[in-house]
C-alpha cells in the first residue's frame, strides 16, 4: 500500500464538529484504557483479548492512508508491534465508527467469531493530517476542541482477502425449495434491487408474468460457505447493514483462498434511522436454512449483559436507545422469521 504524499498545500479546510466528550488521559499518541473484554470466543476461534489489548494500548508509529473506499481511513503501525486500519467519525455515510465496535460486541456475543478484532481509539488528528493531505474526504472528518478524533481501530489482516465464490444459483444453498431465477435476487446492491422491483411491477401489471424458472445449484468451493453466508444474512440483518452485497458480490470475502467467511466492513450498520430496511428484509425473506447454535445463540442473548460490556468500552456509549430498540425488533423478527420457515419445513431449517 504506497504511503500518501505528505504535501499540506491543497488539504480542504477542516470543520472542526464540537463535541462535548472530554478527552482520555494520555491520549495524544494514540494510547487508551484497555478495552472492554469481548463477550465469548475469539476470531476465528482464536483468542483475540492480547491482540485488542495491544491495539488500545498502542501509540502511533507510522500512518499511511487506506486505499480505496467511499471513507477516509488508515493504516497504522503502533509501538506495541499491532498493526491496524484506523476509520475516524466522519460526516459521511457508511462511516459509523461505532457501529464497526459494536458489531463486533454482537457478532462475540452470538458466538460467530467473524468479526475481526476491534478496538474503539481516540487518536489526535495531527497524527493522521499529513497521511490525509490533498484527499477531500478530510474535510469531513469529525475533530473535537482538543485536536482529537474518536474511531474504530481494526486489526490489520495479513492473510489476503478473496471475493467468495457465489455463481449464479448460490441461493440455493441457503433455502429449503429451489430459487426461482427469474425473481428478482435481493442479493446486490439497495439500488439495483430497487430498479429491478420496479421494472417486474411494472411487467407484471401489463400482464406478462414472469416464467418459472429454477436452475441447478452450483456446489459451494468449501462446505461451510452456505451456513457462514445463511450466518452472514442473519447478521447483516440484526446490524441493519445493507452495504454487505455489491457487484459480483466483492465486498463478501473469505481470509484467504478457499478460506473461512468474514464479516469485514461493518461501518453502514446501525444508523440513526428506522428500525427496519425493506431491503434487508428482501434478503432474510428467502433464507430458509439455519445454523442451530446461531438461532440458539439469538434466543438466548442477554441484551442488558451485551449492554453492560458495551457500556465498559473506553469510548461509550456505542449506541444510543433508538439503536438498541431497533436491534431488539430486528432479532425478534428473525426469529419469528425461523418459526415461520419451521412450521413450513420442519426441522430441515436447521441445515448445519
Amino acid at each position: 500500500m504506497p504511503v500518501s504524499a505528505a504535501r499540506r498545500g491543497g488539504v480542504a479546510p477542516l470543520r472542526r464538529e464540537i463535541r462535548s466528550v472530554p478527552p482520555a488521559p494520555a491520549e495524544i499518541g494514540g494510547a487508551e484504557t484497555a478495552p472492554s473484554p469481548a463477550p465469548q470466543g475469539g476470531f476465528l476461534g482464536r483468542p483475540d483479548d492480547a491482540e485488542r489489548d495491544a491495539l488500545s494500548r498502542g501509540q502511533l508509529q507510522a500512518v499511511r492512508k487506506g486505499t480505496g473506499g467511499r471513507t477516509l481511513a488508515f493504516k497504522v503501525t503502533l509501538d506495541t508491534g499491532a498493526s491496524g486500519y484506523y476509520k475516524p467519525e466522519q460526516r459521511l455515510s457508511s462511516a459509523n465508527w461505532y457501529a464497526e465496535v459494536a458489531a463486533y460486541y454482537l457478532d462475540r456475543a452470538l458466538g460467530l467469531g467473524r468479526v475481526p478484532p476491534v478496538v474503539s481509539k481516540r487518536v489526535s488528528w495531527s497524527l493522521l493530517e499529513a497521511a490525509a493531505a490533498g484527499d477531500p474526504r478530510a474535510s469531513t472528518v469529525v475533530i473535537d476542541r482538543d485536536g482529537n478524533v474518536r474511531g474504530a481501530l481494526i486489526a490489520w489482516l495479513n492473510e489476503k482477502l478473496v471475493p467468495a465464490v457465489t455463481p449464479p444459483g448460490w441461493e440455493d444453498w441457503i433455502r429449503n425449495e429451489p430459487w426461482d431465477a427469474s425473481n428478482v435476487s435481493p442479493y446486490q446492491r439497495a439500488a439495483a434491487y430497487g430498479a429491478a422491483l420496479r421494472e417486474q411491477r411494472r411487467r407484471d401489471t401489463r400482464g406478462r408474468p414472469h416464467e418459472v424458472l429454477h436452475r441447478e445449484a452450483p456446489p459451494p468451493e468449501t462446505a461451510d460457505l452456505p451456513a457462514a453466508l445463511s450466518d452472514m444474512i442473519v447478521f447483516d440483518f440484526l446490524t441493519l447493514n445493507y452495504d454487505r452485497f455489491g457487484g459480483d458480490n466483492v465486498n463478501i470475502v473469505t481470509l484467504g483462498e478457499r478460506g473461512p467467511l468474514i464479516f469485514l466492513d461493518n461501518g453502514d450498520a446501525f444508523s440513526v434511522g428506522p428500525a427496519r430496511r425493506s431491503v434487508l428484509d428482501g434478503r432474510l425473506l428467502p433464507l430458509s436454512k439455519f445454523r442451530r447454535s446461531t438461532i440458539d445463540a439469538l434466543r438466548a442473548l442477554d441484551l442488558g449483559k451485551l449492554k453492560a460490556t458495551m457500556a465498559a468500552d473506553p469510548l461509550a456509549p456505542l449506541l444510543n436507545a433508538r439503536m438498541w430498540s431497533g436491534l431488539e425488533v430486528r432479532r425478534k423478527a428473525v426469529l419469528d422469521h425461523v418459526a415461520n420457515m419451521q412450521k413450513q419445513y420442519g426441522d430441515a431449517v436447521y441445515a448445519w
